[in-house]
């Protein structure tokens, strides 16, 4: 395993069912402070709907020498709403990594799932209970889903690098993406279409922390400090 990390919520889901009420962030720094020293994590996962919070958490946490993860959750988002998020979040994250902070951005957050326009549902509630109870066939007749999941998630990749600067000094990372072969049903497993043992072991550490529905980002390292 290359890191040893774990989630921080900023505060996530629209409205009142906001997951975190309360934002301090004198608060945030004492707890990126004990993540590193008394959890002896040495990477962070930072999640939530809020940019502005988001990049006072990853300053925190860099501060406290701890591998940031930026990850936008963008709850009940239309894809096109999601990407202008995952675009203002990429900016903040590169200025946190300009800082001299390693950062990882995260485009990836279950979407077919929690974001509109993939799956049947006007809510991430609705969406959660139709996969909870479908049978067969509903999971059967989701094979265009997987195309249209792929196709943005490609352009969320896109749009992220498109606002970092790798040619500056610090590491540099960059999102790539394994594409499934085919769809299968509950019970059965689909496999990418690259061989990967021929991954590095970063990838492993990534599809546990960001798995999407028949989707996986991946990151690989570009560079050295």
């Amino acid at each position: 395993m290359r890191a040893r990390g774990i989630n921080y919520d900023t505060g996530t889901f629209p409205g009142n069912s906001l997951t975190r009420k309360t934002f301090d962030s004198q608060a945030v720094r004492r707890e990126m402070a004990v993540i590193a020293s008394d959890l002896h994590c040495d990477a962070v996962r930072i999640s939530g709907r809020e940019p502005e919070r988001l990049t006072v958490a990853a300053r925190h946490a860099a501060d406290a020498g701890l591998e940031v993860w930026f990850s936008p959750f963008p709850v009940d988002l239309d894809p096109v709403r999601a990407l202008a998020l995952f675009a203002e979040c990429a900016e903040r994250a590169e200025a946190v990594r300009q800082a001299g902070a390693d950062v990882v951005f995260v485009t990836g957050c279950e979407v077919s799932a929690f974001c509109h326009g993939f799956l049947p549902g006007d809510t991430y509630l609705d969406r959660l209970a139709a996969m909870v109870t479908a049978d067969l066939d509903w999971w059967m007749s989701l094979g265009p889903v997987l195309d249209h999941v792929n196709a943005f998630l490609a352009e969320a990749a896109a749009c992220a690098k498109s606002k970092a600067s790798w040619q500056s000094a610090g590491r540099k990372r960059m999102a790539t993406v394994a594409t499934v072969q085919e769809a299968e049903p509950p019970g059965r497993h689909v496999h990418p279409s690259t061989n990967r043992r021929k991954m590095a072991g970063s990838t492993r550490l990534r599809r546990r922390l960001s798995r999407i529905f028949h989707r996986e980002t991946t990151e690989s390292g570009l560079g050295t400090r």
